[in-house]
């Protein structure tokens, strides 16, 4: 157990007494511009303090202060900051002027606090509200694709709630996990599919993406080493909406609309009736069946009946898509609030998958004194989620359209579900009637989530501030999957029922200490140093469950109606994390900043000779555009050179396993039996990454212009593998720390304003990101074949190993391999042929274009995300092309078959239970991954604001959206959406959503 006292430490500054409070006076005013036009919203600050407030609509503002106040600091967006020295006077006039982009300061959230864009070493990207609010997505990890330069997010399936992989700069990992570490309001979080019934499931689906305020990414070492073992796959910071002093302002969304199949290749299409049937028949002719044959064959895969069914047609639908979020946000000098609530549900176009979500938000900030403020943040929400099965297995839908004969009837002839295991509709053949399956079998998935963190801010003295947080992540999902007793995976068992309860409870406390000061008469020299403790801790509990036998009705589908309980286990695991961190800054008047940070992490999930471990970074900037000799680049506003370079750690690997562990279930007559199962590693430790990075910040053109660069080079050492152990041991391995990885590449970014006038403007926003991974050390230098892929020293990770395809053979329509990497020699014995290295699910380039069109209140706004350079694979194409499996249907490219002498194609002679290994994994079935996708259009109006006021509005915006509309591909045999996932193979997973949507916006 790791040490615990910092929360006795936490709740001893909750309960500091109010002894610091200082007398206080009113000052009041109005806040304009050089116009002398009031300026709403602008910030009122009483300097060196958090003691604010906003102004209301006319410019006037009201605000308590201390008496030995000396200041205020006004600002809003678009203008600049003013000092306003305080005097005996209790009204101010203030005036505001409109200042480039440049002089804003920028402020993002680094780890554990924030800094000024000008000031950071570091390579962070933000995302901000206007990009992910009301987006047809679940999750917010979901809306991510295409936004940051060196994030990977591709789809991996269109189930509503599924996990989203992503990976920042490269795959990081082999073994433990290669994900980023997420991070809501301070508090690390668990994250990732926690289901374990479900087909995918996202813990961070919990999150309302409309409660967010931005998204920032974490990508080099002196952005992550503070988080320490926990950050060599990158952070993402999640900041949820804060309130503001001032009127309190009101917030509403409304969106509906209809999801139905996205875009599909042609190839990926099935065939009818009357294209089967004729297949077959002449698959049947090349294997030499008599005539009678044929006819009785035909005959029993339906020939005659009249029946063409569109499986695919019958399990796709027009799903629902509708969110509804309702949001209020102000307060005083004092107390500031956020609170929401919202409503989202959306329907996949393939049956019965659906997400439902109901979430509650509140943030709360009261301002004690001068010295002293309380924050309390709380998230709750509850989602159901319907998730059909995949991977190929006959309750799976997307399964059901390829195993299916088109000449199969889904319903009898009195207009019931046909579950018929006889004749021409035999679905007992392996598949079954996806309608029936659908409406009575379960897969169901009830989570709750609730997420928060309690904290108090204290000003010890004059540039020092002490915060302490604690915070709590809970999740627990119910999950309940019912296999009916007439037809399906059941009826065998006479139906079966599986109950599953999954609890997460996750503690975070942190108490940090936060210095800031200046030194010199003229203060140029300031330095900013926050030391922190950190421990954690979830546990994990489980439930499972199972029961057969079910009475004779599908209503009563719970297993507490089950005749005979099969199983019943409860299961639990933990981890503990506790870590010191500091990180420090010197700034010397803006131009030049040198920054680092330290942290010594330890975790339970590491024996006592490894525990605890060290990551550190050093990073530097340069802003030339602070230098006297600048002044002559007047196109240039600005320009900084960053460098960085630092050690992270990862930990995402099992609770136990570095422990010599001894399981039980291994029983004999009756009793209760064990066995050693586990060899452990006492020496097992992290993995850790050494990261260096080199970047440029720069705009130009009155800011009309700017780009991020960064070039960068991580080394992920100490990967863990599978060491082979004497299996006089018992044991055929063991874990251990002996491979290298290297992910290098660059990184670019560009913002633009290419066009503004009075009336329009065009803004875009372009990024791309090269990656080359690199396999640099295995245990004993060799290969590690993995399925489709090999590992080998000198290549990347995800590099396929595969039979070359050498085509058709135009005599007799044969399928050709080559038989080595010469290319000089072909063969039609697929085990003649050997395995070379062919291309990587990994791609050379990725990566988003963002154009928006703004016309007197019109908006158009399109997002494109592309892919180049790697290759996808369809994971059972080899039961859906040719003939090895012909009671299945057929993909359309099979009609493109050799037919007779001469005919050059691709696709080989079509037999009937064909032996000759044609439709085996090899680069026939390796097809490009490049894509370029129209992932969102938004057209929006934005109501004329003096029009709405009369009506008590203080802004109206209508739209119209559409999502995933058109792909564009570049591999004409194609049977599978080139967008996959990180491994690039399909999964007959639910198919991607297109969705067309309308929503409002309104405030008041």
């Amino acid at each position: 157990m790791l040490m615990r006292k910092d929360i006795m430490l936490c709740f001893g500054f909750f309960l500091l007494s109010m002894q610091v409070m200082a007398q206080t006076r009113i000052v009041s005013g109005k806040i304009s511009d050089t116009q002398g036009k009031a300026i709403p919203g602008a910030s009122i600050v009483v300097k060196g303090t958090t003691n604010g407030t906003l102004s209301a609509n006319d410019g006037s503002f009201t605000l308590s202060v201390p008496e030995n106040a000396t200041s205020l600091l006004v600002s809003n967006i678009g203008m600049g900051e003013k000092e306003i020295s305080l005097t005996d006077a209790s009204s101010y006039n203030i005036i505001l002027t409109t200042v480039t982009k440049n002089d804003l300061q920028e402020v993002v959230v680094v780890g554990y606090g924030t800094q000024r864009r000008a000031n950071v070493t570091a390579s962070i990207s933000t995302v901000k509200a206007a990009e992910i609010e009301n987006k047809p997505f679940t999750s917010v990890d979901q809306m991510l694709q295409g936004k940051v330069a060196g994030l990977q997010a591709p789809l991996s399936t269109g189930q509503p709630g599924a996990a989203q992989p992503i990976r920042i700069r490269g795959i990081g990992s082999v073994s433990a996990g290669a994900s980023p570490l997420y991070v809501v309001d301070g508090i690390i979080v668990n994250f990732g599919d926690l289901s374990r019934l479900s087909t995918t499931s996202n813990a961070l689906s919990g999150l309302n993406q409309n409660d967010i305020e931005s998204v920032n990414v974490l990508k080099d070492a002196q952005a992550t080493s503070i988080y320490g073992s926990r950050g060599s796959n990158g952070v993402i910071v999640i900041t949820t909406k804060k309130g503001r002093a001032g009127k309190t302002k009101y917030r509403a969304d409304v969106e509906m609309g209809v999801n139905s199949l996205a875009p599909l290749p042609d190839n990926a299409h099935f065939l009818n009736a009357e294209e089967y049937l004729m297949l077959q028949e002449e698959g049947l002719i090349n294997r030499g069946a008599t005539q009678a044959q044929i006819d009785a064959t035909l005959a029993a895969l339906g020939k005659g009946s009249g029946v063409d069914t569109d499986w695919m047609d019958l399990v796709q639908r027009n799903g629902v898509q509708q969110q509804y979020n309702l949001s209020a946000s102000g307060g005083d000098a004092k107390n500031q609030f956020y609170v929401s609530g919202g409503y989202f549900k959306q329907q996949a176009a393939v049956i019965p998958a659906e997400f439902k979500r109901y979430s509650l938000r509140t943030n709360y900030k009261h301002i004690s004194s001068d010295k002293l403020n309380f924050n309390i943040i709380l998230n709750a929400s509850h989602s159901y989620q319907n998730t059909p099965l995949n991977g190929g297995l006959f309750a799976s839908p997307i399964s059901a359209v390829a195993w299916l004969r088109p000449t199969m009837n889904p319903y009898n002839a009195d207009g019931s579900l046909n579950i018929s295991t006889t004749g021409g509709s035999n679905f007992n053949n392996g598949a079954y009637n996806p309608l029936y399956i659908a409406k009575y079998d379960k897969n169901d998935l009830n989570r709750t989530l609730l997420q928060g963190n309690i904290s108090a801010e204290y000003a010890i003295l004059k540039g020092l501030r002490f915060t302490s947080r604690y915070g709590v992540d809970y999740n627990q999902m119910e999950e309940y999957n019912y296999y009916n007793q007439f037809h399906g995976d059941g009826p065998s068992q006479g139906g079966i029922g599986l109950a599953y309860y999954t609890r997460y409870f996750n503690w975070i406390a942190t108490n940090q200490l936060d210095y800031n000061t200046s030194f010199g008469s003229d203060g140029l020299l300031r330095l900013d140093a926050k030391l922190g403790y950190e421990a954690q801790k979830s546990k994990n509990y489980n439930i499972n469950a199972r029961a057969d036998g079910f009475p004779p009705n599908s209503d009563l589908y719970l297993s507490v109606n089950a005749a005979t309980p099969k199983a019943g286990a409860a299961s639990a695991s933990d981890y503990d994390f506790a870590g010191l961190y500091s990180a420090i800054t010197f700034n010397f008047d803006d131009k030049y900043i040198l920054s680092g940070s330290f942290r010594r992490d330890g975790s339970s999930r590491f024996s006592d000779n490894t525990k605890y471990g060290n990551f550190w970074s050093v990073g530097g900037a340069w802003n030339i555009n602070k230098e006297d000799f600048f002044a002559a680049l007047s196109f240039v506003n600005s320009l900084k050179l960053r460098a960085s370079y630092g050690k992270t750690g990862n930990a995402s690997l099992g609770d136990y396993a570095w422990r010599q562990t001894y399981g039980f279930g291994f029983n004999y007559n009756g009793q209760p039996g064990g066995t050693f199962n586990v060899v452990g590693n006492e020496n097992l430790t992290w993995e850790s990454t050494n990261q260096a990075d080199i970047g440029m910040d720069a705009s130009f053109l009155n800011d009309r212009i700017s780009i991020v660069v960064d070039v960068y080079r991580r080394v992920s050492d100490r990967l863990l593998f599978s060491q082979p152990l004497s299996r006089t041991t018992g044991f055929t391995s063991f874990t251990n720390n002996i491979g290298k990885l290297e992910n290098k590449g660059i990184e670019f970014t560009l913002n633009a304003t290419p066009l503004r006038t009075k009336d329009f403007s065009w803004d875009l926003s372009f990024n791309i990101t090269h990656n080359k991974n690199k396999v640099l050390k295995l245990p004993d230098g060799k290969d590690i074949v993995d399925g489709a892929f090999i590992l080998r020293e000198g290549y990347d990770y995800r590099t396929f190993y595969v039979r070359e395809w050498a085509g058709v053979d135009p005599a007799n329509g044969d399928p050709l391999w080559y038989v080595d990497g010469s290319h000089e020699e072909t063969t039609n014995n697929y085990n003649s042929a050997q395995r070379q290295l062919i291309g990587s699910a990994s791609p050379k380039y990725f990566g988003g274009l963002t154009n928006s069109f703004s016309f007197k209140g019109f908006t158009l706004a399109a997002d494109l995300v592309y892919n180049y350079g790697n290759r996808v694979r369809d994971g059972w194409i080899f039961y859906l092309a040719d003939g090895a499996y012909p009671p299945f249907n057929k993909y359309r490219i099979n009609l493109q078959r050799w037919q007779k002498p001469g005919d050059v194609t691709d696709v080989p002679k079509y037999v009937y239970g064909s032996t000759n290994s044609s439709s085996s994994f090899s680069t026939r079935f390796l097809n490009k991954g490049d894509f370029i996708k129209l992932r969102n259009v938004t057209i929006s109006y934005d109501l004329n604001s003096s029009l709405i006021s009369r009506i008590g509005l203080n802004s109206a915006r209508f739209y119209v959206r559409g999502t995933n509309l058109l792909t564009k591909t570049y591999d004409n045999n194609l049977t599978i959406d080139p967008e996959q996932g990180i491994n690039g193979a399909s999964n007959q997973d639910i198919y991607y959503t297109r969705s067309v949507t309308a929503g409002l916006n309104i405030g008041f």
